[in-house]
């Protein structure tokens, strides 16, 4: 089960990138195929709603839902990504849910509520929680985006690792992101909060953004030189000097900054 805990880390709530040292929450799920269209259309008819309440209210700055692409049958395909924004906002999750959820079933049609409870029994099927705060960012927040790759580390020291991504990778991909010579459209670094010890496989990670599948595998658009010194440096910094494991994710839906549901089906 700790691997398991261990897989579940990030949540990107992309659609609020501002907050780019807030803290923000990852939860993790292990669909069946045979569940996957009534779980996500409770996400879209219902659990979207509330959130949406929730960062009307300042109380998350985003929320996401992201799915596997390819990898093992055995690991989480869905996520979501929960932009919690301040650590008060952390304090009072367990009051507002609950208030955000009564407000949001008050509006709603008693005949449709019915029936959308009657979805709502189905099993949550979760696998793990894990609580981040973002390090670093690059790009633009108004970036388009339908791909994330992440790049799960096992740090031997987590505050050197991020300090050598700000030093060698961060300028990086600041300059070719910004001279558009990389498809990839933003770059960030973020440390697990929670759960940590000896016992996880891994404490903090890298993300990069892409508009296609396709940009993934052929992203760049010129010749470029990669920092050597950074890449020894980060694999150093890593227990087998390299990530622990990359897993790429599609968005399926999330809110936007007005708290409007925006799907991605296709």
């Amino acid at each position: 089960m700790k691997k398991l805990v261990v897989i579940a880390l990030i949540l990107f709530g992309v659609s609020n990138m501002s907050s780019q040292n807030g803290v923000f929450a990852y939860g993790y799920r292990h669909v069946p195929a045979d569940e996957m269209e009534v779980f996500m259309a409770n996400e879209a008819m219902y659990w979207s709603k509330v959130h949406a309440n929730l960062m009307k209210k300042g109380k998350l700055t985003g929320w996401t839902v992201m799915r596997r692409i390819g990898g093992l049958e055995s690991e989480p395909n869905v996520y979501f990504f929960l932009g919690i924004g301040p650590l008060e906002n952390l304090d009072n999750l367990n009051k507002d849910y609950p208030e955000a959820e009564k407000e949001v079933r008050s509006a709603m049609d008693k005949e449709k509520l019915a029936l959308i409870d009657e979805r709502l029994k189905q099993p949550k099927f979760r696998v793990a929680n894990v609580l981040l705060s973002r390090r670093s960012f690059v790009g633009s927040v108004d970036a388009e985006w339908n791909y994330l790759v992440h790049n799960y580390a096992k740090a031997t020291d987590v505050n050197a690792f991020l300090d050598a991504q700000d030093k060698y990778w961060k300028p990086f991909f600041e300059e070719h992101i910004t001279k558009k010579n990389t498809k990839q459209v933003f770059w960030y670094t973020a440390s697990v909060l929670n759960p940590r010890g000896y016992g996880y496989n891994w404490n903090c990670y890298t993300v990069d953004a892409y508009k296609n599948m396709s940009d993934i595998y052929d992203s760049w658009n010129t010749d470029i030189d990669f920092p050597e010194e950074g890449w020894k440096k980060t694999s150093d910094l890593m227990k087998n000097q390299d990530f622990y494991k990359r897993v790429i994710w599609k968005k399926v839906m999330s809110l936007d900054s007005e708290g409007n549901l925006v799907k991605n089906w296709n």
